[in-house]
């Protein structure tokens, strides 16, 4: 069974991918464990983002403290996302791989100075419909290039570190 086979069909489950994509780069920026786990269903896997794949439930709750500890602030973008609907594994569930080209910044404040890491890959992503949601069942991070570099000057504009932590975000406000 090839899925979905009409056109509204279509256009809402693409929508819904890329909603969850754009809710998880959201999340991951701000911190937000209940915004990354949005992009997921229950119990989904992320696999190369350490020695030991981990459910999204861990990594909700680990990669927000981690972030902040290091990073000042991160910015995630998505780009050329191909979405190819499978044959369903089973009548009851609906399959998409999707992958994603990811563009990652990392501003790292240090003693000696500030440093920009810049992280290129690839999101490679099983999507499933299940209950009416597309979400993320199965995630696999490829890395195809990074740098570090030091900063050694900015645009001097008012630096705001997208809503973290105690600083107020306007979406929100």
């Amino acid at each position: 069974m090839t899925q979905p086979t009409d056109a509204a069909g279509l256009v809402a489950a693409r929508q819904q991918i890329q909603d969850a994509l754009l809710a998880y780069c959201r999340g991951i920026d701000r911190l937000r464990p209940e915004l990354i786990s949005a992009a997921f269903h229950p119990g989904a896997m992320l696999h190369d983002y350490g020695a030991e794949p981990m459910s999204i439930e861990q990594f909700a709750q680990h990669a927000p403290g981690t972030l902040k500890r290091k990073f000042a602030a991160t910015q995630h973008r998505i780009s050329n996302t191909t979405i190819d609907f499978d044959s369903a594994d089973s009548e009851a569930e609906r399959v998409a791989t999707v992958e994603s080209y990811v563009l990652a910044y990392h501003w790292e404040e240090a003693a000696d100075g500030s440093r920009l890491h810049t992280f290129n890959g690839r999101y490679i992503d099983r999507f499933t419909e299940r209950g009416g949601s597309w979400k993320i069942a199965q995630r696999r991070l490829r890395v195809d290039w990074s740098k570090v570099e030091p900063v050694e000057a900015t645009m001097g504009d008012r630096w705001v570190p997208s809503g973290r932590g105690d600083d107020p975000d306007p979406l929100w406000d």
